[in-house]
């Protein structure tokens, strides 16, 4: 699927289903500032990620920097051992230039094979020179 019906798909998911907004634990931002991160579904935290559906997130950002790309990363803590889950780069709302409000959208299947386990989730948003833009943590189950 090519980047524009991809990104007209999620914004169209994205404004049909009610945003929660969540707490997170900002885990070494270092070349930009976490304003609001929303997570669906997540109506109650930890947030319960049931296998075989997809789960969408926005995050909100301030950039401190220019940066010509960025890159995603994800893991999930378990028993203190991060543990790489596989994401896309997601869409970014428009060029990162110093002191610019971000978007950040993506979304993530839950697949069936992943086992029920409560973990730590940990996303990193890094700039083109491999520096931590974002990085949070919050609490997540996945779950039947």
């Amino acid at each position: 699927m090519d980047t524009v019906t991809r990104a007209i798909l999620f914004l169209a998911v994205a404004c049909c289903v009610t945003a929660d907004v969540i707490n997170v634990k900002d885990c070494g931002s270092v070349t930009g500032s976490i304003n609001q991160v929303e997570i669906t579904p997540c109506p109650s935290e930890p947030c319960q990620f049931k296998r075989g559906v997809n789960v969408t997130m926005k995050v909100e950002f301030t950039s401190k920097i220019e940066s010509k790309k960025y890159t995603s990363v994800l893991h999930g803590i378990i028993g203190g051992v991060p543990v790489p889950f596989p994401v896309s780069q997601g869409l970014i709302s428009g060029p990162i230039n110093a002191n610019s409000k971000i978007v950040y959208l993506n979304a993530l299947k839950v697949e069936q094979s992943y086992p029920k386990v409560s973990l730590v989730a940990k996303l990193e948003i890094r700039d083109d020179s491999g520096k931590d833009m974002v990085c949070f943590l919050w609490p997540a189950q996945i779950v039947d």
